[in-house]
């Protein structure tokens, strides 16, 4: 096998041009904007630029000054922004905000058959009883962060048991490729 063979510095002025481009967008506290801001944390991390996690920062203070839409597994995707800053910053307020997320999901988040995650986009019942792979990036990858930052098995363990009933529902036996989503009503 080729050894891989990058330049560094190409690779990371790229993603200060990525990152530039994200945070010119206009993004609302949804899953759009948990993808893209994941995706500046994870640069911040790879490269320690401050500058990434100070944009991220502004940026979320200025949306949290807004308000909070209600929580859905969509709206957990923002989870994942809150748990590099508070990660970084120690700040009380992102703690908050991911214990309530992390309260939703555990309380009040519908659920289905063996305590799966159903997806949910608004606050109706959009998807009865569906499960995504989409919830397992905004609710289960969330959760499981969560419980090692936040040193809480038991939010590890029901995020390892979302996978686990992700990937029987969605998993193609015969391929081992995923559907996107599964009808637990309908079996499809």
């Amino acid at each position: 096998m080729g050894k891989l063979e990058f330049d560094r510095d190409i690779i990371e002025e790229t993603m200060d041009r990525i990152v530039e481009r994200t945070m010119r967008m206009d993004m609302t506290w949804d899953w759009p904007c948990g993808v893209a801001y994941y995706g500046i944390a994870e640069a911040y991390e790879a490269t320690g630029k401050q500058q990434y996690l100070d944009r991220m920062k502004e940026r979320v203070d200025e949306l949290i000054d807004l308000g909070l839409p209600g929580f859905t597994v969509n709206t957990c995707a923002m989870g994942h922004v809150l748990l590099t800053l508070y990660q970084h910053t120690g700040s009380e307020l992102y703690r908050d905000i991911i214990e309530a997320k992390v309260d939703y999901l555990e309380h009040e988040a519908l659920r289905f058959g063996d305590g799966v995650l159903q997806h949910t986009v608004s606050a109706d019942n959009d998807f009865p009883e569906q499960c995504w792979a989409d919830t397992l990036f905004m609710a289960a990858l969330f959760l499981l962060r969560a419980g090692v930052l936040l040193d809480r098995p038991e939010l590890t363990a029901d995020a390892l048991k979302q996978w686990y009933w992700h990937i029987q529902y969605l998993q193609d036996e015969k391929n081992g490729l995923w559907y996107h989503g599964y009808n637990h009503i309908t079996c499809l």
